[in-house]
C-alpha cells in the first residue's frame, strides 16, 4: 500500500486520481491547483465549498515491468465534513 505521510510534498505537487465525491473533484486532478489540501497518514481532505471532502488511498495495482509511466495515485471518497461557523 502506498503511504502519503512520508512523501506528502511530492503528492501535493502531483496529479492524483479521485474516485467518488462531487463531480467537480472526480477524475484526475492537480492537487497544487486546489485552494486547500490537508494530508494525514493515508488520507487527504480537500476544501470544497463550505466543507472538506475526505479521501483515502486505494491500494496500488501490481507494478508492471514494461517501462510504462506510473499511474497517478488513487484516492477514494469516504465522506464530507462541514466547516464550523
Amino acid at each position: 500500500m502506498r503511504r502519503v505521510a512520508h512523501d506528502s510534498s511530492a503528492i501535493a505537487m502531483s496529479s492524483v486520481q479521485l474516485e467518488g465525491g462531487p463531480n467537480e473533484l472526480s477524475g484526475t486532478v492537480e492537487l497544487a491547483e486546489m485552494d486547500e489540501v490537508i494530508f494525514s497518514g493515508e488520507k487527504i481532505k480537500i476544501r470544497y465549498g463550505n466543507g472538506y471532502e475526505h479521501f483515502e488511498t486505494v491500494p496500488a495495482p501490481p507494478a508492471t515491468s514494461g517501462g510504462e509511466e506510473p499511474e497517478p495515485m488513487t484516492f477514494r471518497w469516504v465522506g464530507r465534513t462541514k466547516i464550523a461557523e
